[in-house]
Parts: structure tokens; sequence; C-alpha cells
């Protein structure tokens, strides 16, 4: 058997991979516009009449549990968007953005306003996309600055 490494070699070395981890990585355009489509229909779908707008809603989260299992299947592995703490900013800024435009479209809906679904359901779609990038930047960041 070899010795033990040196502590901080070992520190270096996964240091080195993390930043080689993150510049490897290529984050599909298509992921985020499939899960931002997604997330505009979970919205947009809160302008329809009960029960379809719950069908869609749990239809909605279905489908992104299945870009989970796509990205799971892709690159071997997933990370909590939640967990790191910067990019857990990102994540839970994303999640309250969801949940307001959810909550005024369920709004127009009641106040009779036909094009808010339209309306809501495209900022979620645009806005899912920058977000989703800029987790995605955030976390590479947050990785390879990470002191191991």
């Amino acid at each position: 058997m070899s010795e033990a490494p040196d502590p901080r070699e070992a520190l270096a070395s996964i240091q080195s991979t993390r930043e080689g981890m993150t510049e490897r990585m290529t984050h599909p355009v298509g992921y985020d516009l499939v899960c931002a489509a997604i997330c505009g229909l979970m919205v947009a779908s809160q302008g329809l009449q009960k029960p379809w707008s719950l069908v869609a809603l749990l239809a909605a989260m279905a489908a992104l549990g299945g870009c989970v299992h796509w990205w799971k299947s892709r690159f071997g592995w997933w990370v909590n968007g939640y967990a790191p703490k910067r990019a857990g900013r990102v994540a839970y800024g994303m999640a309250v953005m969801l949940v307001v435009l959810i909550g005024v479209t369920m709004w127009g809906r009641g106040a009779g306003i036909l094009w808010m679904p339209l309306a809501t359901g495209s900022a979620a779609f645009v806005l899912s996309i920058l977000g989703g990038r800029l987790w995605m930047h955030v976390w590479k960041r947050e990785l390879a600055e990470a002191d191991g």
C-alpha cells in the first residue's frame, strides 16, 4: 500500500477536479427552453377552469420531474438547487417568482382578465430561462471557489 497523501495535495487535487468539472460541463440551452416552457405552462394553466388548472399543474410538475430524470441520465448526477448557499438564493428567488405569477394568474382568472395567463405564462417562460442560466453560473462559480 502507498502512504497516505499529503492533505495539501489532496485539497489541491479536489480543487483541480472541481475547476475541470465546471469548465467541461456544458449546460444545454434546449434544457432551459423545455424547463422554461413547463414553468410557463404551470403558471398560465392556472387561468383554466377547475379541474383543468389542477390537472395541468400536476402534469407540469411531473414534466419537471422528467427533466430531472433526463439530466441525471445525461450527466450522471443531480444537484439540489436549494442546497448551495448562493445558488440556493437564486433557486428560492425563482420559486417565489413562480408562486407570485401563479397567484396573479389566479387573480386574473377571478377578475375575468382573459389575457392574464398569456402574460404571466410568458413572463414565467422568460424569467425561468434567465433564472436557470443565472443559477448554473452562480453554482459553477460557487463550486470552483469552494475550499474543499
